[in-house]
């Protein structure tokens, strides 16, 4: 009896030790499951801590950046336009035909018949330089008689040419150049008409006067001469005060 006890002690101490150890097992499992799953934890927030580390970096260059972005394009803008400019002046470019030449060249007329009036006084100082317009005395009798002529060529070689992308650009160029010199012309007229308008006409007036209509003809007439044989010779005329904003209208 006194050895059955004893066996009977020693089962449930076995089975007391085997749900122990059981415990003890499945205690440490989740213990190391808790650890693992901590450190995965702190793993990830180290990562989303770097990736908002460089999300900020990258905005605070930005922000840096910000103020100068306009300008950097800007820059890069003009030396492109310079590079381009430099690599047209470098490709050799064929000469126009004799047509697009004619055409080029007849244009110029507009700006001449709007400033002869400014050749006035210079005609009555050197006469003998009026013969040189003896030729072109039919169209200057025609363009001064039919009303609005001057209006109605203007918006003729403005859309009829420089809007005409069956001209080449040679000859839209040209064209262009010579509007914008007829409307250049407008600011000696506006001088006349509201800076000198209530000067008293003295001698000095008339001196002045004289000096400023003299420079205006000049001015018109060698760009006139100048263009003409620039086109005839299948040459670019720039014009001074012009060439850029006509090299800016008129694309490739």
């Amino acid at each position: 009896g006194a050895r059955g006890a004893t066996n009977a002690n020693a089962n449930a101490k076995k089975k007391k030790s085997g749900t122990l150890s059981l415990t003890s097992g499945r205690f440490i499992t989740r213990s190391r499951r808790n650890t693992a799953a901590a450190a995965l934890r702190g793993v990830g927030r180290r990562r989303r801590n770097e990736h908002l580390q460089v999300q900020k970096m990258k905005m605070r260059r930005e922000g840096r950046l910000g103020g100068k972005s306009g300008r950097i394009s800007s820059g890069g803008e003009r030396e492109r336009e310079r590079e381009r400019e430099r690599f047209a002046q470098l490709v050799p470019r064929a000469k126009p035909d004799v047509g697009d030449r004619i055409i080029a060249s007849v244009p110029y007329l507009l700006p001449l018949l709007d400033g002869l009036r400014y050749g006035r006084f210079f005609f009555k100082e050197f006469p003998q330089t009026y013969a040189l317009l003896v030729p072109l005395q039919p169209l200057i009798k025609v363009y001064y008689t039919l009303p609005f002529a001057s209006l109605v060529v203007f918006f003729a070689l403005y859309y009829g040419i420089v809007n005409n992308y069956n001209f080449s650009r040679f000859v839209r160029y040209n064209a262009m150049q010579t509007i914008l010199l007829d409307i250049l012309l407008i600011i000696p007229s506006l001088i006349e008409n509201f800076l000198l308008r209530d000067v008293p006409k003295t001698g000095a007036y008339m001196q002045v006067l004289m000096s400023f209509y003299n420079f205006v003809w000049l001015y018109v007439l060698i760009c006139f001469l100048y263009g003409v044989a620039s086109c005839l010779a299948g040459e670019q005329a720039r014009l001074p005060g012009v060439a850029d904003a006509a090299d800016r209208q008129v694309p490739m």
